[in-house]
């Protein structure tokens, strides 16, 4: 794809995903200052502990984790209301050989969960993505015990790697994830 590996893919998804894209009962596109309250509101404890969310999350801190490129929020089409998100990584290979990984994150609020929407949602961003930028492969990474997210990554092609190491957040919080990859 030839992007530099300091760059995590913010600047090419803003221009890749510069229109919104349109599912069944959801509109995907770039998240807007007036989207953060909302945002925030939906934002629940079982999302925070999942997603390593600091506790003291305000609107200055979700602007810094949902107003560039790489993130999408996920609306009603009727109400332009956030139900959730999407986020996009870039990931360079190791060797030039390896080639270039999209790494996606999901997440949805209590009211939008268990009706499909975050795996449709997964599969509108990763096929638009694909056609788009032509990644070897997809990557997706579930905290371990996160049932609905396994199931959301299942229901889009990936398959299950395994375990990766601990990872160690702010505050000293840990996290056990799962490595999911899908060939693109």
């Amino acid at each position: 794809m030839g992007y530099t590996p300091e760059d995590d893919g913010r600047e090419i998804f803003a221009e890749v995903l510069a229109e919104p894209l349109e599912g069944a009962d959801f509109v995907l596109r770039h998240a807007r200052r007036d989207d953060l309250p909302r945002i925030l509101a939906i934002t629940d404890d079982v999302m925070r502990e999942r997603l390593m969310l600091p506790d003291d999350l305000d609107v200055d801190m979700l602007a810094s984790f949902v107003l560039h490129g790489g993130a999408l929020v996920v609306v009603d089409p009727e109400t332009d209301l956030a139900l959730g998100g999407v986020r996009l990584f870039l990931h360079h290979g190791a060797t030039p050989n390896d080639g270039d990984a999209i790494e996606f994150g999901y997440w949805l609020g209590p009211a939008a969960r268990g009706r499909g929407i975050a795996t449709r949602a997964l599969l509108l961003a990763a096929d638009h993505v694909v056609s788009t930028l032509h990644p070897e492969r997809l990557e997706l990474r579930t905290t371990v015990g996160n049932d609905p997210s396994e199931r959301v990554a299942e229901r889009a092609g990936f398959t299950l790697v395994g375990p990766e190491p601990p990872i160690e957040y702010p505050g000293g919080r840990m996290s056990l994830t799962n490595l999911w990859v899908r060939d693109a």
